[in-house]
């Protein structure tokens, strides 16, 4: 099974070699050896379940393949004991040398190595390889091979490049734990892309699992930043006035009465704000998320444009996706629609939408109106190290430039004033245009009051966004207000990923160095001090061991190292590697040593034996 990586070669997912135990619980009971069989396994695999061992031991069998595995070092541990009825068989496992990190959207796979979830589902065919065979060879007129022999060249799969970037990803796991320890929601989600290209670069959500063990409940699994709808409430405020704008029913600095925060719209309907204003200008509007002005534009569009410009966004069908399970979420057709729904439409109530979907849509605001679907695919490459073609749609314009870009103006002022509802969004030296969200979630007898949807979901630098962060909480205890609970979140991780990707600040001036950052390992500790351009690799189970890898400035040795480590280490050490299959180095075409700073080194690699 091919490799999953991310954009930097990191490996997230790869087979390796190890040992299944074996047992004849017969002849180990016949020897009264049930004991010291139990014993020497527990002191390999401390986690396994006594009980569980116990009763294989009692099966009425001469062969028991125990559900845990070994690594080279512990099967030898294991043979040198000399168990009677204790034997051992090679397999492949399926490692996630980084645990709990991105498993929402690595997935994992089945007993019978089938994918699951994530990409592993998503990109199955691709990463499962193909039965194949050489073929059958002839001599004097007779075949040889009836079947031909395997072929691991062509049945090989092939390695699935990420658009996640690990650094990122990891300080996302970071945040959403903290976000969890202080507002214990039932559920929660954050995602940065990259509005210039649809790009994932994080995803995270709380409940999650380790894809290296079994879990303990079925919702751990679940990807609530693209299967969970939600309604998306005063985000959609953006749309809505983009759509405004767009058709010339609004102008960008005309004010609107806000009734005193409290509207009579129908006869059995009214509006209410959080906030009592006036007189607002459009911009203020967004800034104090006004229900009651968003519902008096939307009036100006009428209810068949306003669905157009919904509908436009994407908002009603499912992301394009590699992820499976991606909702559609819902919005109804315009001919349904009373006026009080037409008014909940605008300021995003009665439809539901995914965190994924309302990212989306927001960054083709922050790409200047430009939209491009959600990926987490950048490359896929085959076992010769061919980079296969990928079919990305063309950005789809949704709105004028301008308009874009003044509606991008005009959410600065939720974080950047007085009147905002975003101020815990501040990030030191950059603007960001952004929006709250505190969506009343539906309990039996309707809108509930102890029940909300939390978020904040902004761009960064606003005037040039080079990232848009969508931080979500399901029913937060203790707060519920978007700026309390989600924006906190968002601006600490805002500045992190800022000083990561170098961006300068506003004024020009460079960002602070970036700080070591820890990646989750699969136990799950954390391995301290990441840094950016070189990761050392815990060893894998079956990998031969090597010493910590060090930086020279000549030509490193890469033998023993797998793919990602090698890559690392070529661009650390300034040499252009040109790989040749995938899994650990055997063979490199020139000898460690001096060399000149990007001389190319040919470094064959083969799949654990």
């Amino acid at each position: 099974r091919g490799e999953i990586v991310d954009r930097d070669f990191m490996t997230l997912a790869v087979n390796d070699r190890v040992h299944k135990v074996v047992l004849n619980p017969r002849f180990i009971r016949a020897q009264g050896q049930e004991d010291a069989v139990v014993t020497a396994l527990l002191q390999l695999s401390p986690d396994e379940d006594p009980a569980y061992l116990a009763d294989e031991l009692t099966k009425d069998k001469a062969y028991r393949q125990l559900r845990m595995t070994l690594s080279d070092a512990q099967a030898t541990t294991l043979e040198q004991l000399g168990l009677p009825g204790v034997s051992l068989e090679p397999a492949s496992a399926r490692i996630y040398p980084r645990g709990l990190l991105a498993s929402h959207v690595l997935g994992r796979l089945n007993n019978h190595s089938g994918g699951t979830a994530g990409i592993e589902l998503g990109m199955d065919e691709q990463l499962r390889g193909r039965d194949a065979l050489s073929p059958a060879y002839f001599a004097a007129g007779k075949k040889l091979l009836v079947d031909g022999v395997p072929d691991a060249g062509v049945a090989r799969g092939d390695t699935v490049m990420l658009t996640i970037d690990s650094a990122i990803q990891a300080m996302v796991e970071e945040e959403i734990n903290t976000l969890v320890r202080q507002w214990n929601p039932v559920g929660t989600s954050i995602i940065v892309l990259d509005p210039r290209n649809g790009e994932v670069l994080a995803l995270a959500n709380r409940p999650t699992y380790d894809p290296n063990h079994p879990v303990d409940r079925a919702d751990q699994t679940n990807n609530l930043a693209i299967q969970s709808a939600y309604e998306p409430g005063s985000t959609l405020k953006a749309i809505t006035v983009a759509a405004a704008l767009e058709q010339g029913v609004i102008r960008e600095h005309e004010t609107l009465y806000c009734e005193k925060g409290r509207w009579q719209y129908t006869p059995r309907n009214v509006i209410h704000d959080a906030h009592a204003a006036e007189w607002l200008t459009i911009t203020e509007v967004l800034a104090a998320s006004s229900n009651i002005c968003v519902t008096k534009i939307a009036d100006r569009l009428g209810k068949q444009t306003l669905h157009r410009f919904v509908e436009k966004f994407h908002f009603g069908e499912r992301p394009q996706i590699e992820l499976p399970g991606a909702t559609a979420g819902l919005l109804a057709p315009h001919e349904k629609w009373s006026d009080i729904q037409a008014a909940n439409i605008a300021f995003g109530q009665g439809m539901s939408a995914s965190p994924l979907q309302v990212t989306a849509a927001f960054a083709a605001i922050a790409n200047e109106g430009v939209y491009h679907p959600p990926t987490v695919v950048k490359q896929v490459i085959d076992a010769s190290g061919e980079i296969g073609p990928r079919h990305r749609p063309e950005g789809e314009r949704l709105v004028r430039a301008g308009t874009a870009r003044t509606v991008l103006r005009m959410l600065e002022d939720v974080v950047h004033t007085k009147l905002g509802t975003g101020k815990n969004a501040l990030v030191e030296g950059y603007r960001v245009a952004g929006k709250t969200s505190t969506a009343q979630k539906s309990g039996k007898n309707g809108y509930d009051d102890s029940l909300w949807y939390s978020s904040f979901l902004g761009a960064l630098p606003a005037r040039a966004p080079q990232i848009v962060i969508m931080v979500s909480v399901d029913s937060p205890e203790g707060a519920h207000y978007g700026n309390d609970v989600a924006a906190p979140s968002f601006a600490r991780l805002a500045g992190q990923i800022m000083v990561h990707l170098g961006v300068p600040r506003d004024d020009g001036s460079a960002p602070p160095p970036p700080k070591a950052v820890t990646l989750a390992l699969a136990d799950p500790r954390l391995t301290e001090g990441f840094i950016p351009d070189i990761d050392i690799e815990p060893d894998l189970p079956g990998q031969r061991h090597r010493p910590a890898v060090t930086i020279t400035t000549g030509l490193p040795d890469f033998t023993g190292l797998t793919l990602a480590q090698a890559l690392d280490l070529a661009q650390s050490a300034k040499v252009d590697l040109r790989a040749v299959g995938s899994g650990i180095a055997v063979l490199q075409d020139r000898q460690p040593g001096p060399v000149d700073s990007g001389s190319a080194v040919q470094v064959y690699f083969e799949p654990p034996t």
